[in-house]
């Protein structure tokens, strides 16, 4: 068993790959026909976004869904990355590649968090490849991977509790791609699959960049400053207000799961209000994400039937499956945004990693590549600057 090479390039063309999504017209039929005989609920005593996502905001999407979204615009646009595909050991993985301009530096790897897509590092992994198009510096770029993560759109298949993700990604760089060393860059779920990479692996990642930070295993309470105790009281405060799906997704994903699954509309709903309350928004959700930005993620979900599996890492790192992070000791930069879901200290992060570089950046939220993919392309540069 190891690496299959056969070839399955895809480059601005279709490819006849198992996760290409390609809807036929009677998935597009059905599509619209689930919107348009949507149940709605009835009206509720309440403004806005005050008791979940605005009712009027997911009418109005779900209308111009069926009417006036141009799937395959975006489908065409989707084609024209540059693809490929491998299979480790049964496990079939997408991955994006944007060649450096310029050689000499090590390549990167980035990893997206939920609920999103490997398409929210697109501007992002551009920027890094071909800083020169963006006013940069030809010397900074970087080679960058883009995998799409298992039980996600493009690598829809979630594999066996015993492969966990940060190996497939080693692998994936190694076996695969033929590189001996690499950094590598995580927000949310792809921060803790960076950090246990970085872990894991560190004789071949040179360092790392994340958005968010594993807590210490273990720590003592007499140790914790001012500082790290708001951060904590802050943890606990947004996971009363904001961490209902959290709890849901690690405990009872399959009972939530069909209900996405079925529903286009209750699956753009889910999308929609993290999407508002976790961004640099002010509330306007149009402000940081376009009708068709969020028409294709959670057409991408509805097309692949990918929603269900996304769920899983929540499952399997609460029921334990999942590798836990104890030590980084590699260079770890950490960049934290404003609107993210929380604001670790550089001493707390200090407990678990080793911390280089920390950034409190001006603008921004969970969605950073996405919605600030400049500030983020400069901070991961300015990171790799310290490693040569």
């Amino acid at each position: 068993m190891g690496v299959d090479r056969r070839p399955r390039l895809w480059r601005g063309g279709f490819m006849t790959h198992a996760f290409d999504i390609v809807p036929s017209s009677e998935d597009m039929d059905d599509l619209r026909d689930r919107i348009k005989r949507t149940r709605w609920v009835p009206a509720w005593p309440v403004a806005g976004w005050e008791a979940g996502t605005d009712q009027a905001t997911l009418r109005r999407l779900a209308e111009r869904w069926v009417n006036e979204f141009d799937w395959n615009a975006r489908q065409r646009e989707i084609h024209a990355l540059p693809w490929a595909s491998v299979s480790l050991d049964g496990v079939d993985l997408s991955y994006l590649r944007f060649d450096a301009e310029q050689p000499g530096r090590r390549p990167l790897i980035l990893t997206n968090g939920w609920p999103s897509s490997a398409l929210e590092l697109v501007d992002l992994a551009r920027r890094l490849a071909s800083p020169s198009a963006y006013a940069g510096d030809a010397a900074d770029a970087v080679t960058v991977i883009v995998p799409a993560l298992p039980g996600f759109p493009f690598s829809p298949q979630r594999p066996t509790f015993d492969d966990q993700t940060h190996e497939l990604w080693h692998r994936l760089m190694t076996e695969e791609l033929g590189f001996e060393q690499y950094t590598a860059h995580g927000g949310d779920l792809g921060a803790g699959i960076t950090s246990r990479l970085a872990e894991s692996h560190p004789e071949s990642v040179v360092g790392i960049h994340l958005l968010a930070v594993a807590a210490p295993p273990h720590f003592d309470e007499a140790t914790v400053t001012v500082e790290e105790r708001a951060y904590l009281d802050e943890v606990q405060t947004w996971t009363a207000a904001e961490g209902g799906y959290q709890h849901q997704q690690q405990t009872r994903p399959l009972t939530l799961a069909p209900a996405l699954s079925d529903s286009p509309v209750g699956l753009l709903s889910w999308i929609i209000e993290k999407h508002r309350a976790w961004s640099d928004s002010g509330g306007d959700l149009s402000r940081r994400f376009s009708d068709d930005y969020l028409l294709t993620l959670a057409s991408l979900y509805w097309f692949s039937g990918s929603i269900s599996t996304s769920l899983r890492p929540y499952y399997e790192y609460a029921s334990g499956r999942m590798t836990r992070v104890t030590r980084v000791t590699v260079p770890t930069a950490l960049a934290v945004f404003p609107l993210d879901l929380t604001h670790p200290p550089r001493s707390w992060a200090e407990r678990t990693y080793n911390i280089v570089q920390y950034t409190v950046m001006p603008r921004g939220g969970h969605f950073a590549p996405h919605e600030e993919p400049e500030l983020l392309a400069t901070d991961i540069t300015a990171f790799h600057r310290l490693l040569y």
